[in-house]
């Protein structure tokens, strides 16, 4: 009998002595905030740097789908570069009087000067320029009532932006899809001044001084058409790679 109360007195020292453990280890982890279990995996998986120096992207956005690359070489300061293409076919493409058979290409190099405000954030101010060989061409035959198609002949249309933009833009990271921050979406918002663009509209038909001023009178309503995307809207989604 002695015993057996003296193995009771001993199993209940040891419960009370594993509940008092128990009750301190969950107090200190409560005190700092994490669980145990969440203690170890913090442990196994350590908070992800400040930044991380080296970002490839994938984007599509008004300046077509491309690629960029982005190097982040200090707290504050970067540069970045790319490359966007798009390009599509019109058959009734209508620029003021005349309807034409069109090829718009979009293709530019950005290449900027980027300024981190905040250490701990991806998100950036872009100063730099736009490398711009955008291009739409494209050939008329019916002139409608404007010109006579039998004495016109084939209009040839192209018009290009000037090479080199100023470039304006601000982005970021709107959220990361691993805890280590290497994968990432994110977005640019900005603009382009691409200049005055250069306009040429030529005929295949016979000579005619009358035709001839027809036509520069069409030039003219084309260069005042592609002077409305002199400033070009950037806006881009992007999924992006850092490390």
């Amino acid at each position: 009998m002695a015993k057996s109360k003296t193995t009771r007195i001993q199993n209940l020292l040891a419960a009370a002595l594993l509940g008092a453990l128990s009750y301190t280890t969950t107090q200190l982890a409560a005190q700092e905030g994490t669980s145990p279990v969440e203690t170890t995996k913090r442990a196994e998986s350590p908070e992800p740097p400040a930044y991380r120096p080296w970002t490839l992207g994938l984007e599509a956005g008004t300046t077509g789908l491309g690629v960029s690359l982005a190097w982040r070489f200090s707290e504050h300061f970067g540069v970045r570069s790319g490359f966007d293409y798009f390009e599509y076919s019109d058959g009734g493409f209508a620029i003021k009087d005349l309807t034409y058979n069109a090829k718009i290409r979009v293709m530019s190099e950005p290449l900027t000067f980027d300024i981190y405000p905040w250490e701990k954030h991806s998100f950036h101010i872009s100063v730099g320029l736009q490398f711009n060989q955008n291009r739409l061409t494209g050939t008329a035959e019916d002139a409608g009532n404007i010109i006579p198609p039998e004495k016109l002949g084939t209009l040839s249309l192209k018009v290009e932006q000037q090479p080199v933009n100023p470039y304006l833009s601000i982005g970021g990271n709107f959220f990361y899809f691993d805890h280590a921050h290497h994968w990432a979406l994110g977005g640019e918002l900005g603009v382009a001044y691409t200049g005055e663009p250069d306009v040429s509209l030529n005929r295949t038909g016979p000579p005619s001084a009358l035709l001839d001023a027809a036509v520069r009178y069409e030039q003219q309503q084309v260069k005042e058409y592609a002077e409305k995307f002199m400033w070009w809207p950037v806006v881009k989604l992007m999924v992006t790679y850092s490390f």
